[in-house]
């Protein structure tokens, strides 16, 4: 399924309404706050708790989350288990693509990311959004060159927003 820009808008405005605590990373992130990127999936770090694990869960449940990469046959879901791990879940929805990521690069948590957060209005909600320093630093970290090119972008954007 391919999703559009309205789709993920969407499902992030969803997932917000539903009161699931996490912080957006990833490529929505930096388009979010100005970054001239494309992206076709949202990646979240969520709040590992035993209540916001279930009303993640809950949430998948109703977009009819299941694991991409899998055969029509073979569908597999979510589990609180599952979500409760600091592995990734990269789950297709009926709105489009949805990574779900207990930690990010060097272990980075929820907690851990909060602080670099910044609330960004999506829709009628407030959304933590991992701010642009931040996902900037991540990408210095990294030795993928698609992450190299994006770092040029997300270096340069902050720049524009610092004059």
């Amino acid at each position: 399924m391919a999703s559009t820009p309205g789709d993920l808008t969407s499902l992030l405005s969803r997932l917000a309404a539903a009161r699931v605590e996490f912080v957006l990373v990833g490529g929505l992130a930096a388009v979010a706050q100005g970054a001239p990127i494309t992206t076709h999936d949202i990646d979240i770090v969520p709040r590992r708790t035993p209540e916001n694990v279930a009303a993640l869960l809950a949430f998948l449940e109703t977009i009819h989350a299941q694991y991409r990469g899998r055969s029509s046959d073979q569908v597999l879901q979510p589990t609180a288990g599952i979500l409760s791990g600091s592995g990734h879940s990269l789950l297709m929805t009926d709105l489009g693509p949805l990574d779900v990521l207990g930690a990010i690069e060097g272990g980075r948590t929820f907690d851990e990311l909060v602080p670099h957060a910044l609330d960004i209005p999506i829709g009628e909600h407030l959304v933590r959004v991992l701010g642009l320093p931040m996902l900037a630093e991540l990408k210095r970290d990294s030795n993928h060159p698609k992450d190299r090119y994006t770092l040029a972008i997300l270096e340069e954007t902050i720049r524009r927003a610092s004059r």
